[in-house]
């Protein structure tokens, strides 16, 4: 009942709209990313307040390496997953369990894999290449069988609430792990997974339970790979929820993609959440900021496709 993933001949190449995420796009993307966030870039009629910094909001386990004592992870190695492993069971600390229709659907299973990286597979193939963007492990989400079904993932509630006048900047790695076998027993006696395709996945930021934005599907990262995906908010001096607790919430889409593959898998890892107080500004003083940005973008999509 368990599960690793994918791998893509030549023969099952993506679409050119769906080719690799290259290492200069997503270099750019996470340079992008990263100054949006932190208010070095503006979109729209809204900008950071001169001397205004960014506020990383504290995410308990937000890349997933706290110890982790899945229901198959033998004792003896006191809930540090070993390399090219990848036990289930309870939601990784800090976390719970999200169903979309409050039981999991067949064949779901969440937990921690840490994939390693090409050099401790070799001569076969690794789960990521260049392992987890953080640390060693990250979140799996893996549906036994290849059918999918409803949308299940985890969530967490934070020390925070949502505020006026505030830009929120959710960011999260989003991994198309590759087929393989696992390194050590009992995982290693699964034998080989094909985890081909992609099922889709979503990443929320939610205030009082009602989600505020999301990403859904943006990125497509490769065959073991990582992309980075976004979803973003800002709030006037008015919203609905202000006031309300902030809970952040990755999610496997379950989308049926490759027929006939072991099962279906995303991935996160590096979760991050930014705020910062913005204010209007007349359009003027906004409009080379947004020509800055659309030439960024227009200049990542050109990488990605490259």
């Amino acid at each position: 009942m368990l599960f690793l993933r994918k791998q893509r001949s030549p023969l099952e190449a993506k679409s050119p709209m769906q080719t690799r995420v290259s290492a200069h796009s997503l270099s750019l993307s996470r340079t992008l990313v990263g100054a949006m966030a932190t208010g070095v870039i503006s979109v729209g009629f809204v900008i950071a307040p001169a001397g205004a910094a960014a506020q990383s909001i504290p995410i308990t386990n937000a890349g997933f390496e706290d110890l982790y004592f899945g229901s198959n992870l033998p004792a003896q190695y006191g809930g540090d997953v070993p390399t090219g492993t990848f036990p289930v069971g309870p939601p990784p600390a800090g976390w719970t369990a999200y169903y979309e229709f409050g039981s999991p659907p067949t064949g779901a299973n969440i937990g921690v894999l840490n994939p390693g990286t090409a050099a401790d597979f070799a001569p076969d193939p690794a789960f990521f290449d260049d392992g987890s963007p953080e640390g060693d492990n990250c979140v799996l989400l893996y549906t036994n069988g290849d059918t999918g079904g409803d949308e299940y993932g985890v969530e967490q509630t934070l020390g925070a609430v949502l505020e006026a006048d505030t830009r929120y900047t959710l960011i999260v790695e989003v991994g198309n792990i590759g087929s393989g076998t696992a390194l050590l027993p009992p995982f290693s006696n699964f034998g080989f997974f094909n985890i081909d395709g992609f099922p889709g996945y979503r990443i929320q930021l939610l205030a009082g339970g009602v989600v505020v934005a999301e990403d859904v599907d943006t990125v497509l990262p490769d065959e073991r790979e990582w992309a980075t995906a976004v979803a973003s908010l800002i709030t006037g001096s008015s919203h609905p929820q202000l006031g309300q607790s902030l809970s952040i919430r990755v999610v496997n889409r379950n989308q049926p993609d490759v027929p006939g593959v072991t099962g279906i898998e995303v991935d996160f890892d590096d979760v991050r959440l930014f705020a910062v107080p913005v204010s209007a500004v007349p359009l003027g003083d906004a409009t080379s900021g947004l020509v800055l940005v659309g030439l960024l973008l227009i200049g990542l999509r050109l990488l990605r496709r490259m």
